[in-house]
């Protein structure tokens, strides 16, 4: 499928894929559970995604497709040992009612905690997020992305773990070897289902 090959992202590419993923998580149930959802609600995505990705970019896990239309965020086992610097949370508080309003602030704590809690001790590979920009769902840009560094984590025999906030998209984590193992209920909200992977050898997958 053309513009569905995979490379690592760039700093330059930041602008074009936080709009890709805020277009992709706009209407996503735990999004619309922790962020805000009046008229700044694209701005403010843009916004999260932009500042996700310019801390994330650091680990080498980002790719992309070459139309920048998809990206997945993948977070190496060492990014799990670092703990935040002690005022992070206070200096981050601006951007946080940026993303979510005062009323949502709760929630978006929340749900980092929640998540945080159920994740696996033992050394994994962390997909944060992945996203495709909603004229180009169904067209195997997630699988391609997927296959790209699940191969490669195949090959060293490294594990990999996700949170899936959408029930639509977990027949595809299946196809790829994720088994979902628990579940995270927002309080009040949607659900997310925890998905686990162990490294597989001559692993085949469905990109459709």
């Amino acid at each position: 499928m053309p513009g569905t090959n995979v490379r690592g992202a760039e700093k330059r590419d930041i602008p074009r894929l936080a709009e890709a993923l805020s277009l992709a998580f706009y209407d996503d149930p735990t999004m619309r559970w922790a962020t805000r959802e009046d008229e700044r609600r694209l701005p403010a995505l843009i916004d999260l995604y932009t500042c996700c990705l310019e801390d994330d970019l650091k680990w080498g896990g980002v790719t992309t497709t070459e139309d920048l239309q998809a990206c997945a965020v993948w977070l190496p086992p060492e990014s799990m040992l670092e703990n935040p610097p002690p005022l992070y949370t206070l200096r981050m508080l601006p951007r946080y009612i940026n993303w979510c309003g005062v009323a949502k602030l709760g929630r978006w704590l929340k749900f980092g905690e929640l998540c945080e809690a159920k994740r696996p001790k033992i050394s994994h590979h962390y997909l944060d997020f992945i996203g495709v920009h909603p004229d180009k769902q169904g067209q195997g840009y997630a699988s391609a992305l997927l296959h790209h560094t699940l191969k490669a984590l195949d090959s060293r025999g490294e594990p990999a773990y996700l949170e899936s906030s959408n029930p639509r998209n977990n027949p595809l984590y299946h196809r790829h070897g994720f088994q979902t193992t628990d579940e995270i209920h927002l309080p009040g909200g949607p659900t997310l289902w925890c998905m686990w992977r162990k490294p597989q050898n001559n692993a085949t997958y469905n990109t459709l």
